[in-house]
């Protein structure tokens, strides 16, 4: 088969199309026919060497996946059936410990990162993969777990956004911004959107943005608060980090909870705890998606709740390229790469 191979972190130049062995499923595994797979900030950061946890290489990145069921192994649930059309966690878990056992899967012990997505084949564990309708196109349900999945633990199940608040989300435009977006007022929420291209206005308006703010100065902190009267937001949803972060918590009203989801380099926040505690502020880290999460955005997508933005589809050729448009910010959306070249009117159907 053919796969994206990174032998070291690097430019997105250090991404190499080779063949290799297609893999074989083995106990609790799935053999799945990758059809999409996202290219997601997580991508990014491990291709150039910000993000170092469980990385070893040579490495096939990829975690958002969608595909086809080919194959199991022995122990897989028999509801998971070759012919099955499924999308990806961003991470396996044991299912049995505390962790687990408690609807925080994410933090499991034992868990694993999900990886491969640039190949025409991937081996994952069962419990990483869950059954999407066969209706929904592949180049959408991609992305559903690690990018939806992650926006609704943020928006719903974090920061716990309820009717009638304002929410300031960073970062709007991207594969974790833009599903927070569509949630967030969804929830009957007033969102303000964060961008740094004005060209992406009416997209973000377009997913439920009330308002959208043009990044032009590192403090936008007083357009946020003009547009609240002088208050600031309820919540924010920041899925950039350090570059946004200073800035993002003058935004914030008394009494507001920050999560954080996302930090796209390595650079670090300064903040006196004065501030939080004057503030009464709660600082919220977002961890990944569950089973149950992901099944709950799959149900939205189904029902036409929440619309998986795809700014554009490559085949895996273009890995390098597609790396450079996520890295840029240049993207609405998620940008997809299509293991099996399926021209982009073909994926899902």
């Amino acid at each position: 088969m053919r796969a994206a191979i990174l032998h070291e972190a690097g430019p997105p130049e250090n991404l190499v199309v080779s063949e290799i062995d297609t893999p074989e499923p083995g106990s609790g595994e799935v053999l799945v026919q990758v059809e999409a797979c996202g290219v997601s900030s997580r991508d990014v950061v491990e291709r150039n060497g910000t993000y170092k946890r469980d990385v070893t290489y040579p490495l096939i990145l990829g975690l958002e996946i969608s595909g086809t069921v080919l194959e199991t192994g022995t122990g897989v649930p028999a509801d998971l059936r070759p012919g099955d059309h499924v999308c990806s966690k961003a991470f396996s878990s044991c299912g049995h410990c505390r962790l687990c056992r408690t609807g925080r899967e994410s933090t499991c012990f034992q868990r694993k990162a999900v990886r491969g997505g640039y190949a025409e084949y991937v081996v994952l564990p069962w419990d990483a993969l869950v059954v999407v309708p066969g209706d929904l196109p592949f180049a959408e349900t991609c992305s559903l777990g690690p990018a939806a999945g992650v926006a609704l633990n943020a928006v719903r199940d974090t920061a716990h956004v309820t009717i009638g608040e304002t929410v300031l989300v960073s970062g709007a435009a991207g594969g974790v911004g833009l599903p927070a977006v569509q949630l967030a007022a969804l929830s009957g929420a007033r969102v303000i959107a964060l961008t740094r291209e004005p060209a992406k206005a009416d997209a973000l308006r377009g997913a439920g943005a009330a308002e959208v703010v043009q990044i032009t100065q590192p403090d936008f902190s007083p357009a946020v608060r003009e547009l609240t009267d002088g208050r600031g937001v309820d919540v924010v949803i920041d899925t950039v980090g350090s570059p946004v972060f200073a800035a993002s918590f003058r935004s914030l009203a008394v009494h507001g909870r920050y999560a954080l989801v996302g930090q796209l380099n390595g650079g670090e926040v300064a903040i006196n705890p004065a501030r939080v505690f004057f503030k009464r502020a709660s600082l919220l880290g977002v961890g990944s998606v569950s089973r149950a999460q992901l099944t709950d955005v799959i149900d939205l997508a189904a029902r036409g709740l929440l619309t998986a933005r795809v700014d554009r589809t490559l085949p895996l050729d273009s890995v390098v390229e597609a790396h450079r448009a996520v890295e840029s910010g240049s993207a609405v959306g998620r940008v997809v790469l299509t293991p099996h070249s399926l021209a982009a009117d073909q994926i899902g159907r």
